[in-house]
């Protein structure tokens, strides 16, 4: 996609942070990153598609299977009380979706997501390569849909890249609501972001800046 093209889609602000990130990846100790948050409501999400399910996947289990996260990662993702759904057609894994309560650490900037009573978070969702023009993606969503109603909550929380379009569209369809944006630079050992608090902190010190997404 030509610079014009990429203006034209984005439009002039995403354009302007997806090509600052870019180039702030080239440096040393630097980054830049900028998130649209996204609820996306249970009445949004779409209906089990036949011959496929979604269950809660242990530890144990997801050892077993072939996923995007390398182990080290799921067993991190464990330890901070993440829950894994795994999306079946038949016996095949085809995807994966991570969800948290209450908060949520975010790894890729020092931030902690405190979320509203009604909300969980999802990350990581992954489907098979092999799969990604089928139906795993619905399967995973309605998978996601039952396990939040089962849990009493009413809809899901998530960041993406504001340039992601590929991902925030299907999040759009099924009704999702832009709750903000958040913005994070790192300069060396300190990380500044808009809409935390607070807004300057020693990146990777144990006291990440708080979002607090409860009142949304």
């Amino acid at each position: 996609m030509s610079f014009r093209e990429t203006w034209r889609t984005l439009g002039a602000a995403t354009t302007l942070s997806y090509a600052i990130g870019r180039m702030a990846a080239r440096i040393p100790g630097v980054f830049w990153h900028r998130y649209r948050l996204i609820a996306v409501p249970l009445s949004g999400m779409p209906k089990m598609p036949r011959g496929h399910a979604v269950r809660e996947l242990s530890s144990g289990e997801l050892k077993t299977l072939v996923i995007d996260a390398p182990l080290d990662v799921q067993q991190d993702r464990f330890a901070r009380g993440l829950i894994c759904l795994g999306a079946f057609d038949g016996e095949v894994l085809v995807g994966v979706n991570w969800l948290a309560r209450g908060h949520y650490d975010e790894d890729e900037v020092d931030v902690r997501f405190l979320l509203p009573d009604d909300a969980a978070w999802d990350t990581g969702l992954w489907i098979r390569e092999d799969r990604r023009l089928g139906r795993a993606f619905a399967a995973l969503w309605a998978g996601t849909g039952a396990w939040l109603a089962a849990h009493g909550l009413k809809r899901s929380l998530s960041r993406i890249a504001d340039y992601n379009l590929g991902s925030l569209r299907p999040h759009e369809r099924m009704g999702g609501r832009t709750l903000g944006m958040l913005a994070a630079a790192r300069l060396g050992p300190m990380q500044i972001a808009t809409g935390v608090r607070p807004a300057a902190v020693r990146a990777g010190a144990g006291t990440p800046a708080v979002c607090d997404l409860r009142g949304c």
